[in-house]
């Protein structure tokens, strides 16, 4: 397992947002998958630096990048805690604390069945014939985090062990790869709290117009007469003249232009750095336990089948309520909460134990 340090970049000048509603960008959310090197070490970070916020839980609160990480991870952490602690310099009790406390309640712990791990990309990591070149040797312990990976594609997976890269899934330098995952989606939550608070303001008009409607109807002659009034006013103050709508137009554009830059400038550096990363892509032809778990792992809410099948439907996929029900009941990933609400995944925090 290799350890490294990155210090953090410079904050650009495109805002970041932490998003209203998450589904209002009709956008694929890209999910980090961490692996149980990259925890242990932001929490030897943090033990050590005192540090308010981590960087996982920074991609949890952008509400596009929530973290997941696979069933045997919890075990890895309570193994390897207290060497890389020692390793690190950072007392054990405190980075323990720091994961529990901190970094862990951001984080939810997924549970696959054996049939998610013989996935394509899952089955190289499965491969272990030490006659083969080290470059072609997989990992079964690192197996689960690549089946979580494809099983909620698309992702990126956060890690330092090497098997990733050998296979060319994903980088060692993990600091780098969360860097861009948090600034990615805090693009994506501006541009979804853009269109959240657009819809909001069209609906307002749409009701303060509906009701201007309305009572017109009911009271046209004080309807024409209001109306009428407020012409001969706009004419004494000369807002109906040619000259006065040119110059209003010309402010307008003025005014537009920066946010129209800003917007440009947003774009272009989502696309770089979307394709600096190693994605992890969703296969051509997915199960209906994967268009579920995808759909509930990025909604930020539990949904009923029934909501999850309207939801489904509206992206083209056509799957019954009923269909849904019984295979997220058969599913070890879905849990269920009262109501008949539906969510992927457990909470991460407890899952370590307190040693000794």
């Amino acid at each position: 397992m290799t350890l490294d340090r990155a210090d953090s970049a410079p904050p650009p000048s495109v805002p970041s947002g932490s998003a209203f509603n998450p589904m209002a960008l009709d956008r694929p959310m890209l999910l980090p998958i961490l692996d149980a090197n990259a925890l242990l070490i932001e929490a030897c970070s943090l033990a050590k630096s005192g540090g308010k916020q981590d960087k996982f839980t920074a991609l949890a609160l952008t509400g596009r990048a929530a973290p997941y990480i696979a069933a045997h991870v919890p075990d890895e952490i309570d193994r390897h805690l207290a060497k890389v602690a020692r390793d690190h310099g950072a007392p054990e009790a405190l980075a323990r604390r720091a994961l529990e406390q901190r970094i862990l309640p951001s984080v939810r712990v997924v549970d696959l069945e054996i049939r998610d791990h013989l996935s394509p990309q899952t089955r190289h990591i499965l491969r272990v014939d030490h006659e083969m070149p080290r470059r072609h040797r997989g990992d079964p312990d690192d197996a689960p985090t690549m089946a979580l990976a494809e099983f909620l594609a698309p992702c990126v997976i956060v890690t330092q062990d090497s098997v990733f890269s050998r296979f060319g899934v994903a980088v060692i330098e993990w600091i780098p790869v969360v860097q861009d995952v948090m600034r990615i989606a805090g693009l994506e939550a501006t541009a979804a709290n853009a269109l959240t608070v657009m819809d909001w303001a069209l609906r307002l008009l749409g009701t303060g117009t509906h009701r201007l409607a309305v009572l017109a109807r009911s009271n046209p002659l004080a309807a024409a007469t209001a109306v009428g009034a407020l012409l001969w006013w706009c004419h004494r103050k000369s807002y109906l003249t040619r000259d006065n709508w040119r110059r209003r137009l010309a402010q307008a554009g003025k005014a537009t232009t920066p946010v129209l830059e800003l917007a440009n400038a947003g774009m272009t550096e989502h696309k770089t750095l979307s394709d600096s990363l190693l994605v992890i892509q969703p296969p051509a032809y997915p199960t209906t336990e994967q268009l579920a778990a995808r759909h509930l792992a990025r909604c930020g809410r539990p949904l009923t089948p029934s909501e999850l099948r309207d939801a489904l439907t509206r992206r083209g996929h056509t799957v019954s309520a009923a269909q849904l029900k019984r295979d997220m009941t058969a599913h070890a990933a879905f849990v269920r909460a009262p109501g008949d609400l539906w969510t992927i995944g457990r909470p991460a925090a407890g899952t370590t134990s307190r040693k000794a």
